[in-house]
């Protein structure tokens, strides 16, 4: 762990960070929830600009993109911000037009659904590993349709919650504020490289094909997998994560018991 000079970009692109990671976890969440309904009603301008930023930022250019991948540049909000202009009972149905009442077997959002190994004690292990990355920050279940720790949604909102803390470490003077911060980030790091970026190029490849092949397509979740495509290079970039070298495999048969997450990751006190 080393400690982080900081500048005026560190703090910007730490914002940008936050508020399109965020932005992506609700709208990957369960459109019946009270946080999806509160993105319905909120402006979109935050998070369009943190994409625009990301894209254009040299900084998110990974040496190699990783299969499944898209280019960071290609990171644009307006046609998820335009799809939720639909009626929300379209967005209802087609959530679960996408991805079905169970787990879905074309695109399931859950990370140990792609995990090689299908034996049950690795996979429990799996989710025991990304509890106790939430543990360790402060996070706790949500309440508002509790899912999951390995859905995408509690995923992308726990790399957001870390971004926070950084960003709010970072703003603080003193030597300890400063090692904060490189913890947060060490996290920010580990976490991408077990947890996200392994898996979520398959899943938005996956995504995308599904939700733009039914009848008619669902063009919430098409616009959501190219965002992720082209936003887990860009992460991998900034954080410094080696590309993963092949796609992974969605393997949902395998299905075992599994312990209940959080689709937002809440927190008993601030960043």
């Amino acid at each position: 762990m080393q400690t982080i000079p900081i500048c005026d970009d560190d703090l910007a692109r730490l914002a940008a960070r936050e508020h399109v990671l965020r932005f992506l976890a609700v709208v990957a969440s369960d459109p019946t929830s009270a946080r999806f309904i509160g993105i319905l009603r909120a402006d979109p301008q935050l998070a369009l600009a943190g994409a625009r930023y990301i894209a254009e930022d040299p900084g998110s250019r990974p040496a190699e993109l990783a299969p499944g991948e898209d280019p960071p540049e290609r990171l644009d909000l307006a046609p998820i911000v335009a799809a939720l202009r639909a009626p929300r009972q379209r967005l209802v149905d087609d959530h679960t037009r996408v991805f079905g009442l169970v787990v879905s077997k074309e695109c399931p959002p859950y990370e140990v659904q792609y995990c090689p190994q299908t034996f049950a004690v690795f996979r429990s292990q799996q989710m025991a590993d990304i509890a106790g990355f939430y543990r360790a920050f402060g996070v706790e279940t949500g309440r508002d349709v509790p899912e999951r720790v390995d859905h995408i949604a509690s995923e992308l909102e726990f790399l957001a919650w870390l971004v926070a803390k950084e960003r709010h470490a970072l703003g603080r003077e003193g030597e300890e504020w400063r090692e904060r911060a490189a913890i947060c980030r060490d996290a920010q790091r580990d976490f991408l490289a077990e947890h996200l970026a392994w898996w979520v190029p398959t899943f938005a490849r996956a995504l995308a094909d599904h939700a733009g092949l039914l009848d008619p397509p669902a063009p919430l979740y098409t616009a959501l997998a190219h965002a992720l495509a082209s936003l887990v290079p860009a992460e991998r970039a900034l954080l410094d994560v080696e590309p993963p070298r092949e796609l992974a495999s969605p393997r949902p048969e395998a299905e075992s018991g599994v312990a209940e997450g959080c689709t937002s990751c809440t927190s008993t006190g601030d960043p």
